[in-house]
This record gives C-alpha cells, structure tokens and sequence, in this order.
C-alpha cells in the first residue's frame, strides 16, 4: 500500500513562507521610505564621498535592501517545487 503525502503541511508551509515575504518586502518598503526621507534631509544621497561626515551608507538604507533580498528569496522558496513531488517524478 503506497502512502500518499501530506499535502496539507507542504501548503501550509508555502503559506507561511509567503506570507513572511509580504511582511519582509512591507518592511523593506517602509525602511526604503524612511532612507529616502534620510537623504532629503542630509541634502544629498548618503554614502556620497563629497560629504565627509556621511562617508557610509545610513541603516535605513542597508535595512531596505537586506529586507528586499529576504522578502524575495522567501518568496522563491514558496515557489519552489515539493521535495516530495520531485522524489515521485524520480
């Protein structure tokens, strides 16, 4: 008797990963808001080596792009194909 997998916990998990990808990429929006309102108010974009005192990128701007990778790449993973249905295709 052949066992058929449990589809219910590989979409649950899917769900999961995509739901935690809105809320990545929902961050990373609101911290690329907040960068933005951070270089209006320096008067220039931050890291410019014309400004000594910002010689570096501000947080805000490492946090949006870091944010924007991991919501992406979340959801890739939900997008990805079962381990289960590639073991059955084998």
């Amino acid at each position: 008797m052949r066992r058929t997998p449990d589809t219910s916990s590989d979409a649950l998990v899917r769900g999961g990963l995509a739901s935690a990808g809105a809320a990545l990429l929902a961050s990373a929006a609101l911290s690329g808001k907040l960068a933005f309102e951070h270089m209006t108010l320096l008067g220039g974009v931050c890291g410019d080596a014309a400004q000594a005192a910002q010689a570096a990128h501000c947080g805000w701007c490492a946090a949006a792009v870091a944010l924007g990778l991991a919501g992406f790449t979340s959801f890739a993973a939900a997008l990805q194909p079962s381990l289960r249905a590639a073991r059955r295709r084998v």
